[in-house]
């Protein structure tokens, strides 16, 4: 499987590690001209845990509107868009790593068909930890959010699972194995 060109999309339940992992691979590979690591635009405010370009609703649904993402999605009341200039770098052959949404995997598949879907897991009990000691939301909208996970599953032969259940380090080394892989040994 070659990784060149190829969107690298890593999805996975609130909690799982995903930032985590993503800023464990960009710190080992910042040196690396052909990886790139995309900045989510989030109708958020910044906060601990997460670096994106906050926007408000109004300015990203114009950027919505003007063509400014490769695909967005809706979840838990906010916007969140992965910027169209990734577009570019596929174009040139780069490996493009975005923090990404299992809801939107269907729309990503058809417009990069050499997609890799990284998924990320924890078990409930981790999930549930994390989601509370990140401190964003209330005990009521982390039982939603676990619910949600619960019934999603993440099959194909598109897809890594990768568990992030122990030190971040055992996680995070699996991933950049993916992402530094030129000949297919990724799964």
């Amino acid at each position: 499987m070659e990784l060149f060109g190829r969107l690298v999309l890593v999805v996975g339940p609130s909690g799982a590690g995903k930032d985590t992992l993503i800023d464990y691979a960009r710190e080992r590979l910042r040196a690396d001209p052909r990886v790139h690591f995309v900045r989510r635009i989030i109708s958020r405010p910044t906060g601990p845990g997460e670096d994106h370009e906050p926007v408000d609703t109004d300015e990203f649904n114009r950027r919505a509107l003007e063509g400014g993402f490769s695909f967005h999605w809706q979840a838990h009341g906010l916007s969140y868009g992965i910027p169209s200039e990734i577009d570019d770098w596929l174009d040139r052959g780069d490996v493009v790593v975005a923090n990404g949404s299992r809801a939107v995997l269907p729309d990503a598949r058809r417009k990069y068909p050499k997609l890799l879907v990284v998924n990320i897991t924890a078990p409930m009990g981790v999930l549930a930890l994390r989601l509370v000691e990140r401190g964003r939301e209330n005990l009521e909208s982390i039982r939603q959010r676990l619910l949600r996970s619960e019934q999603q599953s993440m099959e194909g032969d598109d897809v890594l699972q990768i568990d992030n259940s122990d030190a971040p380090e055992i996680a995070g080394e699996r991933l950049l194995a993916v992402l530094v892989a030129r000949d297919g040994g990724a799964k």
